[in-house]
């Protein structure tokens, strides 16, 4: 095991009970977005705002900026240097929906039990909102400034993808003062236990990219009937066919810039088996794409996945439908496009009665660099609250706020400050989502570094 790095670590760690207790309270608000019309509940982000405001008073007397959208919170915590660039911490209010018969404990309660703060949000991403609150809160009662100039802009419609109500909207606003950023943090990858089988140390995880986004309508249309009289195959077995195939069939893998990144930086400091592996792969790549194949989670890093989401055919048992369809869902790789995809699509399914219909794309987004001084700070910062973890840049799977800043910021980042295993993580859109209190004060002391420290 390594020398703990003592680099910008804390005499000690804030106290962190209030910010515990702020965290419990945020979740029994259910701020879950939606893309029907008229399905958000948004008095529910009235009523979370006005709690975000006494819970901060100087926050909400001396940093709330008025926003564009009523359902939009942004922040500017003015710095002792006004001209050096300002940085942007994002985070999203809005959380998924939660089914009460599947969780130990009710997912809009405010549960603390057995070290955890349990509820829809307490993860993703309430943790991440509250804890730079926390941190400005605490600045601004002790007198202190951050170094440079800071913004926080919480959108309200991330977990819906993002329509137009959200980033989408803060960022127009934000281009509409001049504003630019020397660097832009948002929720992203975490300090991983177990991330990579054979290697003990933790590996902290940092977004520099995202994979794109594409959803796909599969349709197919038949003779309908009864059940008692079949006509084979049926629009829904076509549908469910053309589904089987494309899980069947993998694209091609490929190592990108970040995941080659990702490899070297663990390489540097991993066990012998791992180095090798991770820093000769002019030579061990086929080998490197076989193993992470065999895994779900490194398997995403390597190619365009597209799996099947949604299905629906006819609305009584004994019906056959005359039509059925099914939305496949993909995150594409850089150096892919909807085009690509889509050909892949068609070859897989090898059926012209079953018809493709893009329903939405997104480009995977632009690569920030894994050098100079903003990249650094982040690095610096994970090293003095979590001192045994490998830090390394990776690609982002999943979509986030952060993409809609990139008019605005060449070094946009994603990372969450918090120690979890692969278990906790999939938590996150399942029942059960949780967070561990030593994570919440974890994260408030990784913003009051990153503040004081840049």
């Amino acid at each position: 095991m390594r020398k703990k790095d003592q680099t910008n670590l804390p005499h000690s760690l804030p106290d962190a009970t209030l910010a515990i207790e702020k965290l419990q309270r945020a979740i029994t608000f259910r701020t879950v977005s939606s893309r029907e019309e008229g399905e958000t509940d948004w008095d529910q982000f009235n009523q979370f705002a006005a709690y975000l405001a006494e819970a901060f008073p100087l926050c909400e007397k001396h940093l709330k900026l008025a926003s564009d959208s009523p359902y939009n919170l942004i922040y500017r915590f003015t710095g002792s240097d006004t001209k050096a660039q300002p940085g942007l911490l994002t985070a999203h209010q809005d959380v998924v929906s939660a089914n009460e018969d599947e969780w130990t404990h009710p997912p809009f309660a405010h549960t603390l039990e057995d070290g955890y703060v349990w509820g829809r949000g307490s993860f993703d991403c309430k943790l991440q909102l509250i804890a730079i609150l926390e941190a400005f809160e605490q600045l601004l009662q002790s007198d202190r400034k951050p170094k440079r100039t800071w913004y926080a802009a919480f959108g309200c419609d991330e977990e819906v993808n993002g329509g137009d109500r959200g980033a989408t909207l803060i960022a127009k606003q934000f281009e509409r003062m001049g504003l630019s950023f020397s660097v832009v943090l948002d929720e992203g990858g975490v300090v991983s236990e177990n991330y990579i089988n054979g290697i003990d140390r933790p590996i902290a995880v940092v977004g520099v990219a995202e994979k794109g986004y594409m959803d796909t309508l599969l349709s197919c249309s038949r003779e309908a009937g009864h059940s008692s009289t079949p006509q084979m195959p049926t629009a829904l077995g076509k549908i469910a066919k053309a589904v089987t195939s494309i899980e069947q069939s993998r694209q091609e893998g490929r190592i990108t810039g970040p995941v080659a990144s990702m490899l070297r930086n663990i390489g540097e400091e991993a066990p012998f088996p791992f180095a090798l592996l991770f820093l000769n792969l002019w030579l061990t790549k086929p080998l490197v794409k076989v193993i992470f194949s065999k895994n779900p989670t490194l398997n995403a890093l390597i190619r365009t996945t597209s799996v099947p989401t949604m299905i629906q055919g006819s609305d009584k048992s004994n019906v056959i439908a005359q039509s059925a369809s099914a939305v496949v869902n993909t995150r594409i790789l850089s150096g892919d496009d909807q085009g690509s995809t889509l050909k892949h699509l068609r070859a897989v399914i090898a059926d012209e009665e079953v018809s493709l219909t893009l329903r939405r794309y997104d480009n995977p987004s632009e690569e920030s660099p894994t050098t100079g001084e903003a990249f650094d700070l982040i690095k610096r910062t994970i090293s003095a609250i979590f001192p045994e973890a490998i830090v390394t840049s990776y690609l982002m799977l999943g979509a986030t706020d952060a993409r809609k800043y990139q008019q605005l910021c060449q070094h946009i980042y994603r990372f969450t400050p918090a120690q979890m295993d692969r278990s906790e993580v999939q938590r996150m859109h399942a029942s059960d989502e949780r967070i561990h209190t030593d994570n919440v004060q974890k994260a408030v002391a990784f913003f009051l570094s990153l503040l004081e420290s840049w």
